[in-house]
């Protein structure tokens, strides 16, 4: 099912224009590019959480003619003191669900051709395990009694998301203060 934008795309008079300001709103677009013909339509897409227009918008014109004088006329243009890309518009070749929509089926199908190496690589891992000196081993469990303090780090993303980590910090202990200790 084609929509209006779709039609407005092949009929060649919708347009891109890209590098606006912030503080741009559609009465402005629509008032620049009135000189150029008819403008049926203009639109600012804007973001879902902050609801500021994401730095361009689309400009629908009646005639194809006119589409095109205002792209030879604004492109490379200043407004607001930024310079304009101004382009016919293409369609968009994603679907409308998104462009993540298919990322579960993609990781598992991902998954399933790559468990063969993975399972060899583990495999590996473990039969070197197996070989190792007595002295690496001993080696390694005095690393794992190293002492470490779990600090939980948060911050808050421009997005307004709350975004949490977990940092090791190695607890280094004093050799001095082991030998006060085993005196008293």
């Amino acid at each position: 099912m084609a929509t209006s934008n779709d039609l407005a795309v092949n009929k060649k008079t919708l347009l891109y224009v890209g590098g606006l300001e912030e503080n741009v709103d559609e009465k402005t677009v629509h008032g620049a590019f009135v000189p150029f013909g008819e403008v049926v339509n203009v639109e600012l897409p804007r973001d879902q959480l902050t609801h500021h227009h994401r730095g361009f918008a689309f400009v629908e014109f009646e005639e194809p003619e006119d589409a095109a004088h205002a792209i030879e006329n604004m492109n490379d243009s200043e407004l607001f003191g930024r310079v304009l890309k101004v382009n016919h518009a293409r369609s968009s070749t994603l679907s409308r669900e998104g462009i993540w929509s298919q990322a579960g089926s993609w990781y598992d199908k991902s998954l399933q051709e790559n468990a063969n190496v993975v399972d060899s690589m583990i495999r590996n891992e473990k039969n070197k395990e197996g070989t190792k000196d007595s002295k690496d081993s001993k080696e390694e469990t005095k690393e794992s009694k190293k002492r470490v303090r779990i600090e939980e780090i948060a911050y808050v993303r421009k997005t307004g998301e709350l975004e949490t980590y977990l940092r090791e910090i190695p607890i280094q202990d004093d050799d001095s203060t082991k030998k006060k200790s085993k005196k008293k």
